[in-house]
């Protein structure tokens, strides 16, 4: 099975966002190049083996509860649960605890053994944290930091969305991805999105706000009103002026 798409948008904007290289220099125009997310493997600070399994009775138990292409269900601690396939040889299990904004997403080998280990935002969102990899017999083999190259963080992220913004992540669905670079912009960026209006704009539509990775900047926000194809159109209300 092919790795699952690990980052996009909420909402109907049809834009995704990859992580695979990190800044470097730390100046005022959050300028970035070709740096590794991958981290050394350290015995003393990670997990580097794993007996984690999807076992066979998780197996049996997916095969009788399957409906519409996976199982889900709430756990006792009022955790969402899903459980998904490719054709009953690779599956990925999904756990969003109540009223959290990441999931923690698992896929394991053909073997049963866990494969891949990460948070990501909900609903297909940024990868939050460190992203675990291991091989068939429970090695760690890989491990790539995602936040290391935002210096702003989610956590003032989120704090931009609530304070300045006045939304509600969950309630008013907001979605939120980053991005290492970006069309026009060679440094890492915070990509929200959201229905409704743009602070004291009057006018509703989908809402764009692309964000400075570094340094929090504002650079660029966007309305569409549409939801796509003919008669769609999308308004600039503010794009930082590049020096």
């Amino acid at each position: 099975m092919k790795k699952k798409a690990l980052i996009s948008l909420l909402l109907v904007i049809n834009s995704c966002h990859s992580q695979d290289k990190e800044k470097n220099n730390d100046n005022n125009e959050g300028k970035s190049s070709n740096i590794k997310i991958e981290i050394p493997i350290n015995p003393k600070t990670m997990q580097t083996y794993t007996t984690e399994e999807f076992t066979e009775q998780d197996i049996q138990k997916y095969k009788k509860n399957k409906i519409d292409g996976g199982y889900e269900y709430i756990r006792a601690d009022g955790a969402k649960v899903l459980e998904t396939d490719d054709e009953l040889i690779l599956f990925t299990r999904d756990i969003t605890p109540k009223n959290s904004l990441f999931t923690l997403s698992k896929e394991y080998h053909p073997n049963g053994r866990l494969w891949m280990k990460y948070n990501r935002f909900v609903n297909g969102g940024f990868i939050k944290g460190v992203f675990y990899e291991y091989d068939e017999s429970g090695k760690l083999t890989k491990a790539e930091d995602y936040d290391k190259p935002f210096k702003f963080t989610w956590e003032q992220v989120k704090k931009y969305v609530e304070q300045d913004l006045k939304l509600d992540i969950l309630k008013d669905k907001v979605g939120i991805g980053n991005d290492l670079e970006y069309p026009d912009y060679n440094f890492p960026t915070w990509n929200i999105s959201y229905i409704g209006k743009y602070k004291d704009n009057p006018r509703g539509g989908i809402i764009r706000i692309m964000l400075n990775g570094i340094n929090g900047e504002v650079l660029l926000v966007e309305r569409q009103l549409g939801k796509g194809g003919e008669g769609t159109t999308v308004e600039t209300l503010y794009k930082k002026e590049s020096k």
